[in-house]
């Protein structure tokens, strides 16, 4: 049971972020999916909070214990929500998925090693090195092989290099990931809930996008949601994120983060590869290579190296 929730978890990162690239083809801006999507999450958190609060159980959060780096996180946030919808219908869900969790697990290894954001030291090990190596045989299955035997290497090179830039971007919004969950992880314990910390970044994330959006004059796209059935797309992207949340907080002590981990990145391969295939979320439809198939088993025996064994 507990690795079947574990896989929903993961399967509603990779929902959330089809839903809020689709919610995008009607508001046409990233950055307003983005608040949109963040005003619904925080909403839900809020009446989640206020309803564990008033039945007494959730504790008052104490702010004495806190830094000013423990806020960051919805910094971290606004840079992966945007990100990804960006990269989503240029990428696809496959490697809109594999490619930041490379990121994060690097990233997450970096900050267990020199023990950024308040971590213990963790050195590195020859399993984990593996694990890494292992890791990256996956990505090029998935990523590399797919495109050369499709014969894209003959197309030109400012198309290539174009689009080398975005899952290169794709890895940096992994690592931002990891750099969010490690701050909202270490300010949830400060504060006794997770949910305050989830509640303090999803407000970050809406602040943030406000001001972008109106640098950038795009709110008024927001009025394309009065249309047709465009405004059923405002939600599934912000619920999505918070049962997302109220999973690993109610999965990680029981099942451990490492085992989380392993059920969560089988939800989202399993997920971006039927996303992919069948096109749901009106997501483009890709065929699925065999090769790409063995690279996501080279991944998944990469993270249970990295994060288990």
């Amino acid at each position: 049971m507990y690795a079947l929730m574990g896989i929903i978890a993961g399967a509603l990162l990779s929902m959330q972020t089809a839903a809020n690239a689709r919610l995008r083809s009607f508001v046409k801006s990233p950055y307003v999916s983005a608040l949109i999507s963040c005003i619904v999450s925080l909403v839900l958190a809020i009446l989640l909070l206020a309803v564990l609060h008033v039945g007494g159980k959730l504790p008052g959060a104490d702010f004495s214990g806190t830094s000013w780096w423990m806020f960051l996180g919805g910094f971290f946030g606004v840079f992966v929500l945007t990100g990804c919808i960006i990269l989503f219908p240029i990428l696809g869900a496959v490697q809109t998925t594999v490619l930041p969790l490379f990121g994060q697990i690097l990233l997450g290894a970096l900050i267990d090693f020199f023990g950024w954001f308040g971590s213990a030291g963790k050195p590195f090990s020859l399993r984990f090195l593996a694990g890494i190596g292992i890791l990256a045989v996956g990505i090029v299955c998935v990523v590399i092989l797919p495109e050369q035997s499709a014969g894209k290497k003959n197309t030109p090179v400012l198309r290539n290099s174009q689009k080398r830039v975005c899952q290169a971007a794709a890895v940096l919004i992994g690592m931002a990931s990891a750099a969010q969950a490690t701050v909202n992880g270490r300010l949830g314990r400060v504060l006794g809930s997770p949910l305050y910390a989830a509640v303090i970044s999803i407000s970050t994330v809406v602040i943030l996008a406000l001001l972008i959006n109106l640098k950038q004059g795009t709110l008024k796209s927001a009025g394309t949601l009065f249309r047709g059935r465009a405004a059923l797309w405002a939600f599934p992207g912000g619920v999505f994120g918070v049962v997302f949340i109220l999973l690993n907080a109610s999965l990680a002590p029981v099942v451990g983060t490492g085992s989380l981990m392993v059920f969560s990145v089988a939800g989202q391969l399993l997920f971006s590869l039927l996303i992919e295939r069948f096109g749901w979320f009106y997501a483009q439809r890709k065929a699925i290579r065999p090769v790409q198939i063995l690279g996501l088993l080279f991944i998944m025996a990469g993270v249970v190296m990295v994060e288990v064994m």
